[in-house]
């Protein structure tokens, strides 16, 4: 079956859950606000088929990337509200982010915390660039609180 229509559903009708559950790393277990160490997720669509979704994304202040990633599907990010450094460029929402498969991005942080819109075409896969980590960024002091 094709991914299904959403004729409208308010965001509270759908509960947060740990990300760690999408990236396979946790339960399914719904969050209510308890950020983990990955943020928390409402799926607002979902394609069994494609792996294609659609995802509101909460992180707490201070979260981060390890290093730049890339993914093999087509990602839409929207930063709603909040902040985010990609690598050494930072940015407020309301921002865009449109990443082809391949593209590398990050590492990411959020000073202040971020509310994300997330739309991926496919199955989420991650390719880290361990030439570019989160340790080598003019950001990371105050990560780290070296």
């Amino acid at each position: 079956m094709a991914r299904e229509p959403v004729d409208g559903i308010p965001f509270s009708a759908v509960p947060w859950r740990s990300t760690a559950a999408l990236w396979g790393a946790g339960t399914e277990e719904n969050a209510a606000l308890r950020f983990t160490g990955h943020g928390i997720v409402r799926v607002l669509s979902d394609d069994p088929e494609t792996g294609a979704r659609t995802m509101l994304i909460k992180e707490p202040p201070g979260w981060h990337t390890a290093a730049a990633e890339a993914h093999s599907v087509f990602q839409e990010d929207i930063l709603l509200e909040g902040d985010c450094w990609y690598g050494e460029v930072h940015v407020e929402g309301p921002t865009y982010f449109a990443f082809p498969p391949g593209h590398t991005h990050g590492p990411m942080f959020t000073e202040t915390g971020a509310l994300w819109l997330v739309t991926l075409s496919g199955p989420f896969d991650v390719r880290y660039d361990d030439a570019r980590r989160a340790e080598h960024m003019s950001w990371w002091p105050r990560v780290s609180g070296a």
